[in-house]
């Protein structure tokens, strides 16, 4: 097809390679200015022989499968990490997808057989593409081919750019399905791919299994290809048995078992529920900064605590070394009277700012300014936040949080029957708990709404929960406090600010 022009605009520079869906190729689109490059997927209904022609039903159903494909790709494209669909169109019935070119590399460059990530690595890698696929489940679509081919980290920011929706390969399974137009072929890889997505019926854990699976790889190096062997299985549980081929904490290592649970209701049920959960991990050390002190010759330098800059104090002139005693005295008098209560109230050391928190719907909260806050799932299709307070220490076991969740029902529903039909029996299921029949009154920005107090298991912790809920306009606005039972209710003054602050457009 090189030097092809389709639909009068789109010019074929080379192919790119050739996956489930069919060949991609690179292109120009000439209709533009400079001709910027593009990528065109040809998907192709491939007939039961060669020359044999392919059913009208087969056909019309590659159409409406192509149609329904271009709606959701075109939906998700807004999203800045998934690429954007400039066109779609048909020619002498094959069929043509037209994406925005991502510039980059696969994570199959970075995750290489043999060699290991680090945590930290992970963690940054989880969080990315976490965040983006919480956005697709979101938008109540399932990838179903998650892998690190399909994951391009790009070139200009770093950002991982989620490609190649499984739904596509759709029309090219329509070959085997000349005489039918339903569709019980799995779509996915194997090693990538749980046993529930394998019998035709993926669910939104199945995209998260995937990811798992590429952690487990990251931090092992091992290949999860079933062709080479695969990943070691517990022959007891027939669980996924990895941790002592890695270097990782606990609290990473429970998340990421979770995640690759070979029975899909024991995972997390979304991108956003493991997202939340990867968030909350502790966040890495501030370094230390270093302190600088006159030089003998009366300049500026940096001073390290080592052999040699010992020796150089104890050489100053003596007016430099009664100089530097005085401003150790006065450092440590200020430290020993900033721990004193009555000095830290005085001088108003603890307060803390609050900081508001808007999205473009108009919402609006305040939350501790100490506090950081993540978009999930920004701004298309909704918006959802979680805020963390910072950690306290080192022993500094879990670290307290508020998600903010809004959810566009797609029918009306009361505040009662959204906590009926939605929330309890997703949390009762996820966590495997009994919450009560009727919730609690509340008020969320003097409307009328519910409240609900349940306390999980996570990483050996025992968490408190409480979520706050209320329907508007088919929008259900949802705030969820998390945190350790021991400190229950005392952290919920943090709640209780958030809760008086929240406004709804």
């Amino acid at each position: 097809m090189q030097g092809q022009l389709l639909k009068g605009r789109y010019q074929i520079l080379q192919p790119l390679g050739q996956g489930g869906f069919g060949q991609t190729y690179l292109a120009a689109d000439t209709q533009r200015p400079n001709h910027p490059q593009c990528v065109v997927k040809h998907l192709q209904v491939q007939p039961p022989s060669p020359g044999a022609p392919v059913s009208p039903a087969v056909l019309a159903k590659a159409q409406q499968l192509f149609a329904q494909e271009a709606e959701i790709l075109e939906k998700l494209g807004k999203h800045d990490q998934i690429p954007q669909l400039l066109a779609y169109f048909e020619e002498n019935q094959e069929f043509y997808l037209v994406q925005e070119l991502i510039t980059g590399n696969t994570l199959s460059q970075e995750i290489v057989p043999g060699q290991k990530l680090s945590e930290t690595q992970v963690i940054s890698l989880l969080k990315d593409t976490l965040a983006v696929l919480a956005f697709v489940h979101q938008e109540n679509v399932i990838h179903r081919d998650i892998k690190p081919a399909n994951l391009i980290r790009r070139q200009a920011d770093g950002k991982i750019v989620l490609i190649d929706f499984g739904a596509v390969k759709e029309i090219r399974s329509l070959s085997t399905h000349q005489q039918t137009t339903s569709l019980t072929v799995a779509i996915g890889t194997p090693g990538y791919m749980p046993n529930e997505q394998a019998g035709g019926k993926p669910q939104f854990s199945s995209d998260v299994y995937a990811l798992g699976i590429i952690a487990i790889q990251a931090l092992t190096g091992l290949n999860p290809d079933p062709r080479v062997g695969g990943l070691p299985q517990d022959s007891n549980t027939g669980e996924i048995s990895w941790k002592n081929h890695a270097t990782v904490s606990d609290d990473l290592a429970d998340i990421i078992d979770t995640m690759v649970r070979q029975d899909y209701r024991q995972r997390y049920a979304n991108a956003a529920k493991a997202l939340q959960d990867i968030i909350g991990l502790s966040q890495p050390n501030v370094p230390t900064t270093a302190v600088s002190l006159p030089a003998a010759s009366g300049t500026n330098s940096t001073v390290k605590a080592n052999q040699s800059s010992v020796m150089s104090i104890l050489q100053w002139p003596r007016d430099h070394k009664i100089g530097c005693a005085t401003l150790i005295v006065t450092i440590a008098g200020i430290i020993v009277a900033v721990r004193v209560p009555e000095v830290r109230n005085f001088f108003h050391l603890d307060d803390i700012k609050d900081v508001t928190y808007t999205t473009e719907k108009g919402i609006i909260l305040q939350y501790p300014g100490n506090w950081e806050v993540q978009e999930i799932n920004p701004p298309v299709g909704g918006d959802r936040a979680v805020f963390q307070s910072p950690k306290q220490d080192s022993s500094d076991p879990y670290q307290e949080n508020i998600t903010l969740t809004i959810i566009d029902l797609p029918q009306p529903l009361s505040k009662e029957q959204y906590y009926d039909q939605w929330l309890r029996p997703e949390l009762e299921s996820e966590y495997n708990i009994k919450l009560v029949n009727t919730p609690n009154s509340t008020t969320l920005d003097n409307r009328d709404a519910n409240t609900v107090i349940y306390t999980i298991t996570q990483g050996g912790i025992e968490l408190k929960r409480q979520a706050f809920w209320t329907v508007k306009n088919g929008t259900v606005y949802q705030l969820t406090y998390s945190g350790e039972m021991a400190n229950f209710p005392t952290d919920q003054q943090v709640m209780k600010k958030v809760q008086d602050s929240f406004k709804i457009p």
